[in-house]
């Protein structure tokens, strides 16, 4: 699918020893004293380094931010640390939000972040931007929403007495059921306040301009100076496409005043994967009505790598228990979800891709898809590169395999092992990748084959100096 172009931007650093990976975005706002923008920071965890010193648990950023004018003159700045505990870091990343007043006029915004562990680990970006609240009415920018509560009191990050937590993308995955966000209405002070306008909110389906289902709201809304929106958006049973948010202003004339859109993207993997829902998906003519009964069972299994968890259960508990033809309804909407022009070819591509996985991966006892290996190759690809140690003194047999992009993340490792000499198959060790399996202490699980382990009074690796061991210089710069 064509991603999004998008009003935030991704900050990548390529080097495996520099890798912050952050979004960053600006929002304009306009109030009766002053006109401000907000800037939200994402810092992913799992990029910052943790202290050498093993009685310091935290990661965190230093972070300075600073406005210059169109003369080149510093109108503002920020410098602060942002830390918590290594472990909510890693799992939540750190999100951060500032408030710059700033006059009407041309800017640009410098933002430099630093590790706060390893300094030499540094992200740099500017980006301009242009404030002019002069023609009335308008509206504010778009601000999406992770989460929001009411807030007991005001205070110089509230608006309109609420908490609000930015939400720093446009693509909204499988994990997203709603679409949260607000902005405000502007108006310069009118001669009746009593004047009522028409605001409509609306999703559009991106490519045809029209509302997608029954995503639209219209409501009357009184011409304040200023007046917030805060809205939501069920997104549960909005199928996967490319989107826009619409926002318009209509007066009692039905003259359109003001309009804004907002771009996104939205992935669905669920929405037809509910068992009830599948007798209504027609099969006759498709791919699937050509199925030999006998491979149907195995041809479902073999997606588990690529599943949503809601696929994935009906895949686990109940692909045993439904009859044949609702199987086969199951593999053609799991499919036509991925790729509804042609979900034929989606499917012969990726069978194409398991066959290789079970000539690389497979063992006595497994098809190559049910290895940690065919996993992580069926759902990732194949990886950029691959070290391979079979025979590295006191460790067990490894592989490293470096991927340079997986989605929006760059430069992600995942190393493997073959603690069962035996048995021929690898096995996750540890990744830097966001949500698969992180393990802090994979060197002194690698070298268990003749190494005791960590002593939980001794805070140095005894496996650091291992003689021979090259296993952290190739995980650190495969």
């Amino acid at each position: 699918m064509k991603k999004l172009l998008a009003s935030f931007f991704t900050l990548i650093t390529l080097s495996a020893l520099s890798q912050i990976e952050a979004l960053f975005d600006i929002k304009k706002f306009h109030s009766l004293e002053n006109n401000y923008i907000e800037t939200y920071l994402f810092v992913y965890g799992n990029t910052l380094f943790e202290s050498i010193d093993s009685n310091l648990k935290d990661k965190g950023i230093e972070v300075l931010q600073y406005i210059e004018d169109e003369n080149n003159k510093i109108i503002a700045h920020k410098k602060y640390i942002i830390k918590e505990e290594a472990d909510y870091v890693e799992k939540d990343g750190i999100v951060d939000l500032q408030r710059f007043p700033v006059n009407s006029g041309k800017y640009m915004l410098f933002i430099e972040i630093t590790d706060i562990n390893k300094p030499s680990n540094i992200e740099k970006h500017q980006q301009e931007f242009i404030i002019n609240y002069s023609k009335f009415p308008c509206f504010s920018d778009i601000e999406l929403l992770d989460s929001y509560w009411k807030a007991n009191e005001e205070n110089e990050l509230t608006k309109s007495g609420f908490h609000m937590v930015p939400l720093v993308t446009n693509y909204f995955g499988p994990e997203f059921d709603k679409l949260a966000y607000y902005f405000e209405i502007y108006n310069s002070d009118p001669i009746d306040t009593s004047e009522m306008f028409l605001l409509k909110q609306s999703i559009k389906i991106k490519s045809t301009n029209k509302i997608a289902g029954q995503y639209n709201k219209i409501k009357k809304v009184p011409s304040n100076p200023v007046f917030p929106i805060l809205n939501t958006f069920d997104l549960n049973n909005l199928p996967t496409g490319n989107y826009e948010l619409s926002i318009e202003l209509i007066n009692k004339e039905n003259k359109l005043l003001h309009k804004t859109t907002y771009d996104f993207q939205r992935t669905n993997l669920n929405n037809s994967m509910r068992l009830d829902r599948l007798n209504a998906v027609q099969i006759n003519q498709t791919f699937v009505s050509k199925i030999p009964s006998d491979s149907i069972n195995e041809f479902i299994n073999c997606l588990s790598p690529i599943a949503s968890r809601m696929e994935k259960n009906i895949i686990d508990k109940k692909s045993n228990d439904i009859d044949d033809t609702l199987k086969r309804q199951f593999l053609y909407s799991f499919w036509y979800n991925r790729q509804p022009e042609n979900p034929s070819l989606a499917w012969e591509k990726y069978k194409l891709e398991v066959s290789k996985t079970d000539q690389l991966f497979s063992t006595k006892v497994r098809r190559g898809y049910e290895t940690d290996m065919g996993r992580t190759y069926l759902k990732y690809g194949a990886p950029n590169t691959i070290t391979d140690r079979p025979n590295e003194p006191s460790a067990y047999p490894y592989q490293i395999w470096h991927y340079y992009k997986i989605g929006k993340f760059n430069n992600k490792r995942f190393i493997f092992y073959m603690p069962d000499l035996g048995s021929n198959e690898y096995s996750t060790l540890h990744s830097t990748l966001q949500g698969e399996y992180f393990n802090r202490n994979w060197k002194t699980d690698l070298h268990r084959r003749n190494t005791p382990g960590r002593s939980v009074d001794n805070t140095q690796n005894p496996n650091d100096g291992q003689w021979g061991s090259n296993s952290n210089t190739f995980f650190i710069n495969p």
